[in-house]
């Protein structure tokens, strides 16, 4: 398994989550989540959520064993990426989403 560690400036997904119980396989489980996050990885970038405007998806595991993906992200990330949900789920609903753009 790789190494447990903090932030990844590196823009390496790292390996971390809560204590590890003996018995219980996290490799697997976490390599899937590794999997999901650089999945979703891609599609934050492709939405511009980089820069002052990071929102960074990291595997890690829960503590029975499953793997999870975690979000992490500046202030203004997390508030771009609201932004960006809030007018995906009004895009069906008559007279739209927020007015709101998704830059700012």
């Amino acid at each position: 398994m790789a190494d447990v560690g903090g932030d990844d400036d590196s823009g390496e997904i790292f390996l971390g989550g809560g204590p590890m119980l003996e018995g219980v396989d996290y490799e697997g489980p976490w390599l899937e989540a590794r999997a999901a996050a650089t999945e979703l990885n891609a599609i934050l970038a492709g939405l511009g959520l980089t820069g002052d405007d990071l929102i960074k998806a990291q595997a890690g595991w829960s503590d029975d064993g499953r793997g999870v993906v975690f979000l992490k992200g500046t202030p203004s990330g997390a508030r771009r990426l609201r932004v960006i949900l809030d007018r995906m789920a009004g895009q069906g609903e008559a007279g739209g989403g927020p007015t709101e753009r998704a830059g700012g």
